[in-house]
């Protein structure tokens, strides 16, 4: 009697581990979504309003299908509830700013969308690979904008660069050290591969930026600022599907 107990108490703690281990179908949803959104996103940021007009009109079929699949598995939540709102209103003024030709106020609404559905995932703590990128992208903007305000960078400057070097590093390392299953986002070939590529490249160029505060140089730490977003953007764009 006790063997058979034991038994299925083994079968038991089997079964319950494979069903945490099973991705949450909000992951599955929102990959399938991002590989529409994120070529929307980024060719917005271009300089061809037909593609990113085409991008966004792909993404807003996507759209369509995620959110009729959110609205009915949370019916009654009020973060989703709003969640939704924003985003189909960030939608109308992409949407309207494409029509006019004004890409960068595109761009914008369509970052609203991201911010929207990154705060509802941290809020269910739904772990999400994109959104720790999302969480390097705001302090490797910070980085970014602080090296490139002054035309002279002093001692003050280089430390306070340093803190939020450490910061922004200890976001990567979480992008880096997260435990996930690339079929879970369909990233796989190419792009899979292009993943990998730009996290060793982020790692050098994060790297090259220390150097550059250690030698205390306005120009090389100013260069060395511009060189960090290029292998991020790569990374980040490996999740989404781009038009060939």
């Amino acid at each position: 009697m006790k063997r058979t107990h034991l038994m299925l108490g083994v079968a038991m703690w089997l079964l319950a581990g494979s069903v945490i281990a099973a991705p949450l179908p909000l992951v599955a949803d929102s990959a399938a979504l991002d590989r529409s959104y994120i070529p929307a996103l980024m060719l917005s940021n271009g300089k061809d309003p037909a593609k990113a007009k085409a991008a966004q009109d792909a993404y807003e079929a996507a759209w369509a299908q995620f959110a009729a699949r959110q609205r009915a598995a949370y019916a009654r939540d009020a973060g989703w509830t709003k969640a939704l709102a924003v985003t189909e209103e960030a939608n109308a003024q992409a949407r309207a700013a494409l029509a006019a030709g004004r890409l960068q106020d595109a761009h914008n609404a369509q970052e609203e969308v991201r911010h929207a559905l990154w705060d509802q995932r941290k809020a269910m703590r739904v772990a999400y690979q994109p959104d720790l990128l999302t969480d390097f992208h705001a302090t490797m903007e910070l980085v970014i904008a602080t090296a490139q305000a002054k035309p002279a960078i002093g001692a003050e400057d280089v430390a306070t660069l340093r803190a939020q070097l450490t910061k922004a590093r200890a976001h990567w390392q979480a992008v880096k050290s997260a435990q996930w299953d690339p079929a879970d986002y369909a990233l796989d070939g190419p792009r899979l591969d292009a993943y990998r590529a730009a996290l060793a490249a982020e790692d050098q160029a994060l790297d090259a930026f220390a150097a550059a505060l250690d030698s205390a140089d306005s120009a090389q730490i100013v260069k060395a600022s511009s060189a960090i977003k290029p292998p991020f953007a790569k990374a980040y764009a490996a999740f989404g599907v781009f038009p060939q």
